[in-house]
């Protein structure tokens, strides 16, 4: 298959997967804001931005370290063998080793968020482990494969598993406690599908287990430094609130940040693609290509995000008082304010593997790293003063801040010529659009406007900011979806 063929292939793939299991994720969230109230659902929130913090910890960078290197050796069997079998054999270790810790400290994280009840949910949750690191090492080695298909496949198997039995539980009564069943179970289905549809790909050897697990850590580690400073960006207005305020006030700020960055499948999508894609390039000298594979991935993420951030932003309140119902009409503002932040930050996502693709994690490492600071210093103020309304501020500032100072040293280490008036252009649309909007906002119904203006947003984009060669990129990449699924 054609190189740019493929590309779009593999993002259409890895699109479809995140349109399916981010959905059916989110179905989790609206059964226990609805049906069991804010208090639990900040309680579930909880518990997963613990686990997320959990697992970040526990894989040490080593899913990415397989990305990049199986990238890079995928020609190379024995050297695949070598760094499968040690990204496997690390993981599973250390994922044994995490049961015991994460159980014996629940009570300590229950007395530092002053919630007893997340004691008992993270003792249900501390098998989980194992089962979660083998699954991002597996899935890990799919992407640097570019095995997409069978990568979305894993994705939705664990998202459906999730659902069915998240729903089944909190129906027969166990209610957020079954959520959280609902997790480890969905794992140990995946962990053991992934292990299924990956045994042909690789042979677990301890030849040389040793160096190449040192290398892995070695570039894992880097990754893990940054990683864990986009946790901090990512997770601190939850972490704070909860400290700060209430297990309610976790479950209306959760359900802002979940529709806010609803369509960050967007920039994941195109990301898993270009991380592994710009690697090889990088590696091959293939600079030209290098240069249109983030040239063009920052300008359809662009166009797509501003269009899906201004339609949920116009009918932010509709949705969720729609889904959630009015109890949650105070997540409307916040929900309004992170978009501007997930926006900017999705641009910057899309790419957002390139300083690990060129081996300058170290960079991208102290930029998340000054960020993250300006995150917590900011939450901690504002939480105080305003609430889950300053949690927003403090978020998308700190978004912004990274966006800014990432791209800006993307672009002058690979010397990619951005263009800047494109993008005067269409924030300058948008501004006007936003404009409109406020002046409407006030009549008897102005729903019908809103259609009608983003109807009229996304064709001026196709129309003036998407070139000949840009929408022949689109057909490839539906002709690609369709054609597939044909087969």
């Amino acid at each position: 298959m054609q190189e740019s063929k493929k590309f779009a292939f593999d993002v259409c793939i890895t699109f479809f997967a995140s349109v399916v299991t981010l959905p059916l994720g989110f179905v989790i969230i609206i059964l226990l804001g609805r049906y069991l109230g804010a208090g639990d659902l900040g309680l579930y929130r909880m518990t997963l931005t613990i686990y997320g913090v959990a697992m970040l910890v526990a894989a040490i960078g080593i899913p990415e370290a397989m990305v990049k290197y199986v990238a890079e050796f995928k020609e190379d069997r024995n050297k695949l063998n070598q760094i499968a079998s040690s990204g496997v054999i690390t993981s599973l270790f250390l994922g044994i080793g995490l049961i015991a810790v994460f159980y014996f400290s629940s009570d300590v994280f229950a007395e530092i968020f002053n919630m007893p009840r997340l004691s008992g949910l993270i003792k249900i949750l501390s098998p989980v482990f194992p089962f979660a690191l083998m699954n991002v090492v597996l899935l890990g080695l799919l992407n640097g494969l570019r095995e997409m298909k069978k990568h979305a496949a894993a994705i939705i198997v664990q998202s459906v598993l999730m659902v069915i039995v998240t729903v089944s539980l909190i129906y027969y009564g166990f209610g957020v406690a079954g959520a959280v069943i609902g997790v480890v179970l969905s794992s140990v289905g995946s962990c053991l599908f992934l292990i299924l549809v990956t045994k042909n790909h690789f042979e677990i050897t301890f030849g040389e287990y040793i160096p190449t697990t040192k290398k892995m850590l070695k570039f894992g580690v880097q990754v893990f430094g940054a990683m864990g400073m986009n946790m901090i960006n990512y997770q601190a207005d939850i972490i704070l609130i909860g400290y700060f305020l209430t297990a309610t006030d976790v479950g209306y700020y959760a359900v802002a940040v979940g529709l806010s960055r609803f369509f960050w499948i967007i920039p994941q999508s195109i990301h898993s693609i270009t991380y592994p894609a710009t690697s090889e390039y990088w590696a091959k000298n293939n600079h030209s290509a290098l240069n249109k594979v983030i040239n063009k991935s920052m300008k359809y993420t662009t166009c797509i995000l501003l269009l899906f951030g201004l339609g949920i932003g116009f009918f932010a309140k509709e949705i969720i008082t729609t889904i959630f119902g009015n109890e949650f009409i105070c997540a409307v503002l916040p929900l309004q304010i992170l978009i501007i932040g997930t926006v900017i930050f999705g641009i910057y996502k899309s790419i957002g593997g390139v300083l690990a693709s060129i081996e300058r994690v170290d960079l991208s490492l102290k930029i998340t790293g000054l960020g993250a600071l300006v995150n917590i210093i900011l939450n901690i103020s504002l939480i105080q003063v305003f609430g889950i309304l300053g949690a927003a501020i403090a978020t998308i500032t700190s978004f912004s801040f990274v966006s800014i100072l990432l791209l800006y040293f993307i672009c002058k280490l690979i010397q990619v010529k951005i263009d800047t008036r494109w993008y005067a252009k269409i924030f300058a649309l948008t501004s006007i659009l936003i404009f409109l909007a406020f002046m409407v906002s006030s009549s008897a119904n102005p729903y019908l406007v809103y259609l009608i203006l983003l109807c009229l947003y996304g064709l001026l984009i196709i129309k003036f900011m998407l070139t000949k060669e840009d929408k022949e990129y689109f057909r490839t990449l539906l002709s690609s979806f369709f054609s597939s699924k044909s087969n």
